[in-house]
C-alpha cells in the first residue's frame, strides 16, 4: 500500500538519523526505563499507517518511544534493507507477497510467540498465510482487498443487475467503470474472466488476460488512482468502479446508493504484516509493542482510524459498529473461502503484467 507524502518520508528518516547519531543504539550504555527496557525502537512503515495516539499509549504504558520512519513503496522498503538499513530498525511493515524476498535475503527473525501472547488473537484466516504458513515471522497488521462497487440508483435507472464480468458489457455503461491504477488488480480481473488463475504468474494466460481487458476498454472511463475512483463514486459520477476495499468503504459512508456487486466471485487480498528484522538491537522491545499491537483494544483503534480489513478477530467487538457490520472490514465466512493472495511473482511475470497494463491504456 501506498501512502502519505515524500516531505513526511524525509522529516522522518531525518530524525531518526539524528536518533542514531546521538545514541550509541542497542550499546551496553544505551538509558533504560525503570523496568530495564531500552528507551527507544525503531519502526520503518508505510506513511501515514500508524495512529500517534497509539504510539503514545505504548510509551505511557511502557516508557518506549518509538522513533518512526516511513517509506513510500514495498520496493523502496526492501531497497533500503538490502543495502543495510535493517540494521538501523527494529520492525519493518512489508506486504505479504514481499515476505518471500526477505526471508530468502536472511532480513527476517522469527517471532517468539511466548512473549506475543496476543498472536492467539489474529483470525485462522490470516494466520496461514502461504508467504508464512506457521506463522514463523509475520504479524498481520491491515489487509486490502480488491471490490467491485456499483451505484445502485443508477444501475436501477439503467435496468443492470452485475453478478458477473460479463454483465459490465452493457452500453450503458460504456465509459462509465473505473479500474483502480494497479497493474496487477486490473490484470487479476482479466485473468478471473478468462476463468485463470490469477496467483500463477503464467505468461501465456497474462497475455489472455491482456485480450480481456481490453476487450473492456469501451467501458472503461479512466484507469484511475485509488482516492480517484473513492471521489468519482462517492459523488455519483460513474456507475461502477474496481476499487480498494479502504476507500469503497469510505465512498460508501458519503453515498449510501453504493453497494458491493460481484460478490460471489474471487476477490484479491492483500496483507501488510509486521515483521521482526534479522539482527534487531531491542528484540525483547519490539516484541512487547508488537503484542501491543495485537491487543484487541489497540487493534481497533487502528482499524477504527484506517479502516482497512481487520485481521484481529479479538478486535471486532471494539469497533465502530458501521466497521464492525460491513464485510469490507470484517471478512464474512464466504468471503474469506473466495480471497486469493498473490504471494510473490517472479521478475518476468512482474514485467509481463506491467507492460500488458500499459499497451491496454495505450490502446485506447
Amino acid at each position: 500500500m501506498i501512502r502519505g507524502k515524500i516531505k513526511k518520508m524525509m522529516a522522518a528518516a531525518l530524525a531518526a538519523t539524528m536518533a542514531f547519531t546521538m545514541t550509541a543504539c542497542g550499546s551496553d550504555s544505551e538509558e533504560k526505563t525503570a523496568d530495564g527496557y531500552a528507551k527507544e525502537i525503531y519502526l520503518y512503515n508505510w506513511s501515514e499507517y500508524m495512529s500517534e495516539d497509539v504510539l503514545n499509549k505504548f510509551e505511557e504504558e511502557y516508557g518506549i518511544k518509538v522513533v518512526e520512519t516511513t517509506f513510500e513503496s514495498n520496493d523502496e522498503m526492501l531497497a533500503k534493507l538490502m543495502a543495510g538499513g535493517g540494521s538501523e530498525y527494529d520492525i519493518a511493515v512489508p506486504s505479504n507477497f514481499y515476505i518471500e524476498s526477505m526471508k530468502a535475503n536472511d532480513l527476517l527473525e522469527p517471532l517468539d510467540k511466548d512473549v506475543i501472547t496476543n498472536y492467539d488473537n489474529i483470525d485462522e484466516t490470516y494466520r496461514t498465510m502461504q508467504c508464512d504458513p506457521d506463522g514463523e515471522y509475520c504479524v498481520p497488521y491491515m489487509g486490502t482487498s480488491c471490490v467491485w462497487i456499483a451505484n445502485k440508483k443508477m444501475l436501477d435507472d439503467y435496468g443492470i443487475e452485475i453478478h458477473k464480468m460479463e454483465d459490465l458489457k452493457n452500453d450503458n455503461l460504456k465509459n462509465n467503470i473505473l479500474l483502480v491504477d494497479d497493474s496487477q488488480a486490473i490484470m487479476s480481473v482479466g485473468l478471473l474472466g478468462c476463468d485463470l488463475d490469477p496467483t500463477s504468474g503464467n505468461l501465456d494466460d497474462i497475455a489472455k488476460a491482456k485480450d480481456y481487458i481490453s476487450g473492456l476498454n469501451p467501458y472503461i472511463k479512466a484507469f484511475a488512482a485509488s482516492t480517484d475512483t473513492r471521489d468519482s463514486m462517492a459523488k455519483g459520477e460513474v456507475a461502477v468502479a474496481l476499487m480498494y476495499s479502504g476507500e469503497a468503504l469510505q465512498a460508501m459512508k458519503e453515498n449510501p446508493d453504493l453497494e458491493v456487486v460481484m460478490d460471489g466471485e474471487q476477490c484479491s487480498l492483500s496483507m501488510d504484516t509486521m515483521v521482526l528484522l534479522k539482527g534487531s538491537k531491542h528484540k525483547e522491545e519490539a516484541e512487547l509493542f508488537l503484542n501491543f499491537i495485537l491487543r484487541p483494544d489497540i487493534s481497533a483503534e487502528l482499524t477504527n482510524e484506517f479502516q482497512f480489513i481487520c485481521a484481529n478477530k479479538a478486535a471486532v467487538e471494539y469497533l465502530d459498529d458501521d466497521l464492525k457490520n460491513s464485510p469490507l472490514c470484517v471478512l464474512t465466512d464466504d468471503m474469506k473461502k473466495r480471497i486469493f493472495m498473490i504471494n510473490t511473482f517472479d521478475a518476468d511475470a512482474i514485467s509481463a503484467e506491467t507492460d500488458a497494463v500499459m499497451e491496454i491504456k495505450s490502446s485506447r
